[in-house]
């Protein structure tokens, strides 16, 4: 059953039950929120399915998980796994409001271990306006309930994600946090992927095609795009691809170092530098959703 309550101190509170079939294959949101808290606002359990997602919009508050309490100043978002103990508080002195979400899915435990949330639940976010604009995205979602409502909320959370990671690798080398080894190769593949420009480099010189610029961005439409003055920006999700669809779109861009327009020259280029190229578009319309795009 899905339904949404107004109460004094909540701005708004959002509840949704995905199908079985949206949590076997996308991020899932259960609940979200805007809250504002009293000065005795807490909230402590022992265990509850979910992973909750806290981003601090003003005021102060802490959150406790792994027997550990961290502080949670205005722009920073926690992720607790609430499958172990936790809790999280208002700070008396200057209560916080919140934007909130309880996400779910095999995926969001998989980021939630990847990125180490257990050890390090604080993220301080490059860009708070794109999390709260995510976050109202969600809000606006579950308030209008839209035909494709899980795989649109899938999207919604995978930006958030995307947010969580690059706030993540943006932490320098030294704070890395201790703890399993497996956990520190995740992290180490994925600043590895997500920073470096794949196989830019060896098919431009394949295609004789010079690159002065590889930037890797968090587009919100585009797999990548190319400037008149030889710079390339290619999407984060192209890490989720596989290998010849990822090949495709950076032999698509650089085809427009010869050509910026998408015109028969164009895809002739395309054709004869990657001549499967139309068995990669047909994986992206079939897929594009579950890679949160």
């Amino acid at each position: 059953m899905d339904y949404t309550i107004v109460m004094f101190g909540v701005r708004a509170s959002h509840f949704h039950t995905p199908s079985a079939l949206s949590q076997r294959l996308f991020y899932t949101v259960l609940r979200a929120g805007h809250l504002e808290t009293a000065p005795d606002y807490a909230v402590e359990r022992l265990s509850r399915p979910g992973h909750d997602l806290l981003l601090c919009l003003h005021g102060r508050g802490f959150v406790r998980v792994g027997g550990k309490t961290f502080p949670v100043a205005a722009g920073q978002l926690a992720w607790i796994d609430c499958r172990a103990p936790h809790a999280h508080w208002a700070d008396a002195g200057a209560p916080w409001e919140l934007y909130w979400l309880r996400a779910d899915g095999k995926q969001t435990r998989a980021c939630a271990q990847a990125l180490n949330v257990n050890a390090q639940p604080l993220f301080d976010l490059r860009d708070t306006d794109d999390a709260v604009a995510i976050f109202e995205r969600i809000f606006v979602l579950l308030r209008q309930r839209p035909l494709a409502l899980d795989a649109a909320l899938h999207a919604a959370m995978a930006g958030l994600i995307a947010l969580s990671f690059e706030a993540r690798l943006a932490i320098p080398a030294k704070h890395e946090p201790t703890g399993d080894p497996k956990l520190h190769a995740v992290l180490a593949r994925m600043r590895r992927d997500v920073r470096r420009p794949w196989r830019v480099e060896e098919l431009a010189a394949q295609h004789s095609c010079q690159v002065k610029r590889v930037v890797i961005r968090n587009q919100r439409t585009r797999w990548g795009s190319c400037s008149c003055h030889g710079a390339i920006s290619l999407n984060w999700r192209l890490i989720q691809l596989p290998a010849h669809v990822r090949d495709y779109i950076i032999v698509h861009e650089l085809m427009h170092l010869r050509h910026l327009n998408h015109s028969p020259r164009f895809w002739a280029e395309v054709e004869s530098s990657c001549p499967n190229y139309r068995h990669a578009e047909d994986w992206l319309k079939r897929h594009a959703t579950q890679v949160g795009f």
